[in-house]
């Protein structure tokens, strides 16, 4: 029985072939159990032979005959110290060579150096190892690998990266629960706090002045700080403090160098809608806006041959008071997302709930009548992740602990009110992660912890009154450091009422 090809087909035999002498050429030939040839023979003249079922274990032939170039894929049971090996009356003739290039790890060493014996003494010296890289990949670690001819055995290093980085001592099938709750999960968190103020970012843009005008309207004609000069209705703000509708969609581009993990291509994306009461004084001189917002967000990461979803929808509420020139906001939200891993074993979901508490506070310090702004704030943010526990595509138990980490950013902004009513601003701010180092297991060990190193967030928007009714913004923000990219976002608010001037 011949068995030949092009080099792309493929057998896979799960059955004792009887009383047969059977040819391979050219063909990735794979035996399903350790004894399909046990009453046949077998030669192969070229092609690659797989003993790749799951099992490591000796080959059992009537007769094993390898008469050319040949590469092999075998299992390797590292914690028992066995591997997939040729039948003890394997013949080969003299210009016969095995070429191992695929080991199928299939558990993990105990030790860090571990040798599994391959070769006996008539052929060690014909064969090789031609894997894509000295490294082969077990469920839970790397290892590097390496053939000695002289002895016949395989030797595996755990871990075998020399680059400082504990994460490169994984397979990075494992690592996908850290990297989905920081670079994705947090970091979307994260663009809920930036954009939920919406109420201050637009009413805090406009002059004293001016939103003393507005809210006054009708009563009174109100003079600004120059003696004589007599406030008129401004292009910039008109009763922009009215209840309203608002939407922002937002989108990242970003790489993200994990401290103690990979680095990370990761996008994250979503839309944020919401609703402002009317501004309502209240004791003390301060005056308050009632928010509520639903919002849709989603999230990308890549790397190292991996790629991971995640999509879920949240529901918050933020509360913002006003005293002159002083502000402050506080945003309550949470929601669930849904994710999904691409791995070298195939894919696989988990589900992650998260939910935090924001604080913005800020003061507009004017120049030339509010023609410019300067305005320092400080942000402060509490979030909880928890992925729940999942089987990965490899049969890995993953466990995570809840993640609460918190947010320290200090900013300032400076912002611009032109006679035509366009409104640009700059704006910078410094960002420390704290506590947010991941607590993740496979199989009950450890990996390593994981988390957002500083970075600073500096870029440029810019705000206009559109028709009366409508306040239009776009935004465009770029970070260094523990995140290195560019967020854009853009919004519109719709005023609801009759508009004065």
């Amino acid at each position: 029985m011949l068995l030949t090809g092009d080099s792309t087909g493929s057998i896979c035999l799960n059955d004792k072939v009887i009383n047969a002498k059977t040819t391979s050429e050219n063909i990735n030939l794979n035996l399903g159990r350790n004894d399909v040839f046990e009453q046949s023979d077998l030669s192969v003249n070229s092609g690659t032979l797989g003993f790749v079922n799951g099992i490591a274990q000796e080959q059992v032939m009537q007769s094993l005959n390898i008469n050319g170039h040949i590469n092999l894929a075998v299992d390797v049971d590292l914690q028992n110290k066995k591997m997939d090996t040729l039948p003890d009356n394997v013949v080969l003739s003299n210009d016969a060579w095995i070429s191992v290039n695929r080991l199928n790890l299939l558990s993990d060493a105990s030790n860090e150096l571990t040798g599994i014996k391959f070769a006996s003494d008539s052929y060690k010296s014909k064969v090789d190892y031609n894997g894509a890289n000295p490294l082969a990949y077990s469920p839970i670690y790397k290892y590097e690998v390496s053939y000695n001819p002289d002895d016949g055995f395989f030797s595996f290093l755990k871990g075998g990266a020399n680059s400082g980085n504990p994460s490169d001592n994984f397979n990075p099938s494992v690592l996908t629960a850290p990297v989905a709750q920081l670079a994705g999960l947090y970091t979307t968190q994260l663009q809920t706090f930036n954009y939920a103020f919406q109420h201050a970012d637009n009413y805090m843009n406009v002059p004293h002045y001016e939103r003393n005008a507005a809210k006054n309207i009708n009563k009174y004609a109100l003079s600004s700080s120059l003696v004589g000069d007599v406030g008129v209705f401004s292009p910039i703000f008109s009763k922009t403090y009215e209840k309203g509708f608002w939407v922002k969609p937002y989108v990242s581009f970003e790489s993200v160098p994990l401290n103690n993990g990979p680095k990370v291509n990761n996008v994250n994306y979503g839309t944020l809608i919401g609703y402002d009461s009317e501004l309502t004084p209240i004791a003390k001189g301060f005056e308050r806006v009632l928010t509520g917002y639903v919002g849709y967000n989603g999230a990308s990461q890549r790397f190292s041959g991996i790629d991971s979803f995640q999509n879920g929808g949240l529901l918050g509420g933020t509360v913002t008071l006003y005293k002159g020139n002083f502000f402050n906001a506080t945003t309550l939200s949470g929601g669930a997302s849904a994710g999904s891993n691409s791995t070298m074993y195939g894919n696989e979901n988990f589900t992650m709930l998260f939910s935090g508490i924001g604080n913005k506070t800020g003061y507009n310090i004017e120049f030339f009548d509010g023609k410019l702004i300067f305005q320092p704030s400080f942000l402060m943010s509490y979030t909880f992740l928890n992925t729940f526990d999942y089987t990965n595509a490899a049969g890995v138990s993953i466990k995570s602990d809840p993640l609460n980490v918190i947010q320290l950013a200090p900013g300032v902004k400076i912002i611009a009110n032109t006679d035509n009513g366009w409104q640009p601003y700059l704006a910078v701010s410094m960002i420390w992660n704290l506590l947010d180092e991941s607590r993740v297991t496979a199989d009950n060990i450890r990996l390593p912890e994981m988390s957002i190193d500083p970075y600073v967030q500096y870029g440029v928007g810019l705000q206009k009154r559109v028709k009366d009714n409508f306040v239009a913004y776009g935004q465009a923000m770029i970070q260094n450091g523990g995140r290195n990219g560019i967020s854009l976002s853009c919004g519109l608010k719709w005023l609801v009422g009759k508009v004065e001037r």
